[in-house]
């Protein structure tokens, strides 16, 4: 069957005051006429994207919406389970971070006027009720400031937090079917996912219950709501036999949506609804001239989809983000022949469902595989600045052979290993919290613009190590001698709980009470008839001085992720090569350390600055302040997101001619569409970079936050916003200073606040780069080569 061209159509949000497009496919429509329009929901992040899905609702419902649903944006258990409910107020599901309510989420509440939050799910995470935090006292706190009154709707387990949402709707009928319910595995995401759409559009209450058996509450719950016919979501391995006879020895009749794939399974739900609802609707409903489309394997693009789906009489279909699978396209296919115009709901940005995926369906072609690397070839006028790099961790291009793709979906184990004379003291759960495991999944997307989804799967309980914490570790050399074996042992441990051979990475993390969050990268472990790229974490024994919150390893984790895709580190490893001398009387020395590979250097400053002092105040009124402080620029440096890809050869300006130029370079924290980065050549192994630094993303000051044992303090980040400039030497390995930032000799020391100014210069290896003007949006350079 030909796949035919896709149409343009333009689809207008407005997200806290901005008028927003999202994506769009352009394509021109062959001559019969039949067309795919592309909608796609996709922001900078999970909780972005839930928002545009939200405002989407709102627009549905007439501009203002009275009701909100809040859930974790770490727990799918919760969401699923919260779409009928939220139907039935017409309202969005809305994710939240657990601990906090976003500036938009609560600027958008406001907007719509909504009055009421109803919150699924329990604040415990873990466990019985599913991996990842839920919505704190905090968000609860934050809804009464803001004047909306907030309930809580939840379980003792994720299968009773089911049955509590269910207990607030009054069950709808399935056509002559009767009042219905929808039953999936409180294992398996994608079943229950794929029948959010019409569990919210007839108020199917969506219940959770374990593979081998129907949950008592769930069983009691069906009896007690009157249900005559329930959909079970998933074959025999999902909800076993047993399951199904259970249900119907309650007198309900059985309806099981169960294909080969989960793909199948999407496209059966979908033809199990074709048409159902049209009556009540008042128009034709699921019909196929609306369909939704979410990635298989990761749930948080999706977790809002269903009342906006529901809404739009659509069901949701899945894919890979690199390939639209087999019986996905079938399905779209016969939508096509069908209706004159079929519009495309697309949930998630590109590294969720690529554009090159949907073109590649649209011409007929085949698409990309998921761990295919996007093309790293230079473009002609950009060779000379992509000089090659080492083999193993390189400064330049390409990356390795062994390092996994930074584009896409990027799968990777969460183990927690201790030792018998060297035991946690907490939860598995508890340890991802203290970490902030969530905290390296937010960055690590954000930072990649989208292009890599970052999944992090945890397997919540601690192994134990056979022998004992001196048979791995010593005084002298920590870790690092028994690293690969320490990490092949947890993936051993682990193996008959995972399938390795569907991840790219396993991280193993020491308990924090006994160690604080140095990192160890690029071992590798077999396991399931494959290699799997391994790290440790938490490889620094604790002193008595260092508190349970010291150190989180979350914030290292991204360092560590980064080596394994083949960054190396820009640090010294010999740290006499960045002795400094004693401060003058009145000032002190400041470290600045550049993006996750920590690009190190120093400057002085005066010692009464305040935005150059450290301050640390604890909830005992104590009060630590230090002269000096480190900053930390955490957006990663633009040399570094064009050898990951993350950025294109249309935002790299290669300046390899004698002539002198001028570049306006966009904030490589938001570049856009703009010129991210210049690039001049100096030999066949040196380049100069020039970028603009801007307080946005990861370089936004934060102030009075919360670091550790409870210790508030603020991280101005950037001094100021300016243009930085470095060398980068792409055969010199990893902590031997492949990059040195512009006015540092090799000692690690510059004059001051290391970025360009306007009117201000500096001269590098026979260039002097100016900063002419600065509009507030990107930073004007002038690039003289000295004759």
């Amino acid at each position: 069957m030909r796949r035919r061209a896709l149409s343009v159509v333009s689809v207008l949000v407005w997200l806290a005051g901005v008028l927003v497009l999202p994506a769009t496919v352009v394509g021109a429509a062959e001559s019969d006429g039949s067309d795919v329009s592309l909608t796609r929901y996709g922001g900078a992040d999970r909780y972005a994207t839930s928002l545009l899905i939200a405002e989407a609702v709102a627009v549905e419902a007439g501009g203002s919406l009275a009701n909100v649903v809040l859930v974790s944006g770490e727990r799918w258990a919760d969401a699923v389970v919260a779409a009928p409910l939220a139907a039935s107020l017409a309202a969005p599901v809305l994710m939240t971070p657990p601990d906090e309510l976003r500036a938009d989420a609560l600027e958008f509440l406001r907007r719509m006027g909504v009055s009421k939050a109803v919150v699924v799910g329990p604040e415990a995470g873990g466990g019985r009720h599913g991996p990842g935090r839920g919505v704190s006292a905090e968000v609860f706190e934050a809804l009464g400031a803001a004047g909306i009154a907030a309930g809580r709707v939840s379980g003792d387990d994720r299968f009773g937090t089911g049955v509590a949402a269910a207990e607030q709707v009054t069950p709808g009928d399935m056509g002559t079917l009767g009042r219905t319910a929808v039953i999936a595995s409180g294992d398996v995401f994608a079943d229950a996912l794929v029948a959010g759409p019409f569990a919210a559009r007839g108020i199917h209450p969506v219940l959770l219950t374990p593979p081998g058996e129907l949950h008592a509450e769930v069983a009691s719950y069906l009896g007690d709501a009157a249900i005559s016919h329930v959909v079970l979501m998933g074959g025999p391995a999902a909800l076993s036999g047993i399951v199904e006879q259970a249900v119907e020895g309650l007198g309900m009749s059985v309806s099981r949506v169960s294909g080969s794939t989960r793909y199948d399974t999407a496209v059966k739900a979908a033809e199990l609804v074709d048409g159902r609802y049209s009556e009540a609707a008042g128009r034709p409903c699921f019909v196929t001239s609306t369909i939704g489309m979410a990635r298989a394997r990761v749930p948080f693009d999706s977790f809002s989809a269903a009342p906006l789906l529901g809404q739009l009489c659509a069901p949701l279909v899945l894919t890979d983000p690199g390939d639209i699978p087999d019986d996905t396209a079938a399905y779209l296919d016969a939508a096509r022949e069908i209706h004159d115009g079929v519009g495309l709901q697309v949930f998630g940005g590109d590294a969720a469902v690529s554009q090159a995926a949907i073109d590649a369906y649209r011409t007929g072609e085949d698409g990309l595989a998921n761990d295919d690397k996007p093309s790293t070839g230079p473009a002609p006028d950009l060779s000379s600045c992509r000089p090659r790099g080492l083999d193993s961790f390189t400064a330049g291009f390409p990356l390795p052979d062994w390092a996994p793709s930074a584009h896409g979906t990027l799968r990777i184990a969460v183990l927690f290993l201790d030792f018998p004379d060297a035991q946690a003291a907490f939860s598995t759960e508890e340890e991802a919290s203290r970490g902030n495991l969530a905290w390296a999944e937010q960055y690590l997307e954000s930072v990649s613009y989208g292009k890599l989804d970052v999944e992090f799967v945890p397997l919540h309980r601690w192994l134990r190590a056979e022998q004992a914490l001196s048979t791995y570790y010593s005084e002298d050399q920590g870790f690092a001698g028994s690293f690969s074996t320490l990490s092949a042992r947890s993936v051993a441990l682990a193996d008959g709980d995972i399938d390795f051979s569907t991840f790219d990475m396993a991280v193993t993390v020491l308990p924090s009470n006994h160690f604080i969050a140095a990192g160890l990268a690029g071992g590798t472990a077999a396991a399931d008839d494959d290699t799997v790229k391994t790290l440790l974490l938490n490889t620094q024994r604790r002193t008595e001085a260092q508190g349970e919150g010291y150190f989180r390893w979350g914030y290292t984790l991204p360092h560590e992720i980064l080596h394994n895709l083949g960054l190396l580190d820009l640090y010294p490893y010999d740290g006499s090569l960045h002795t400094r001398p004693q401060a003058p009387s009145g000032h002190v020395w400041v470290a600045v350390q550049w993006g996750a590979m920590r690009l190190d250097v120093w400057y002085l400053a005066p010692q009464g600055d305040p935005l150059r002092r450290q301050v640390y105040r604890y909830p005992d009124s104590r009060r630590l302040e230090f002269a000096g402080r480190i900053l930390d620029p955490d957006e990663p440096l633009a040399w570094s997101r064009w050898q990951l890809g993350w950025l294109d050869s249309s935002q790299v300006r290669c300046e390899s001619g004698s002539e002198s130029s001028t570049v306006r370079l966009a904030p490589i924290a938001q570049p856009g569409d703009g010129l991210a980065m210049a690039v001049l050549p100096i030999n066949s192994h040196e380049v100069i970079v020039i970028e603009s630094r801007r307080k946005l993303g990861y370089d936004l000051p934060r102030d009075h936050i919360t670091v550790y044992d409870g210790a508030i303090t603020n991280l101005p980040r950037l001094i100021t916003e300016g243009v930085l400039v470095y060398t980068v030497d792409t055969l010199i390995g990893s902590g031997q200073l492949p990059m040195k930032i512009a006015g540092d000799s090799g000692n690690g020391q510059v004059d001051d606040f290391p970025v360009l100014r306007v009117g201000e210069s500096v001269t590098v290896r026979g260039y002097t780069v100016t900063v002419t003007a600065d509009d507030g949006d990107t930073h004007t350079v002038s690039i003289a080569r000295e004759s």
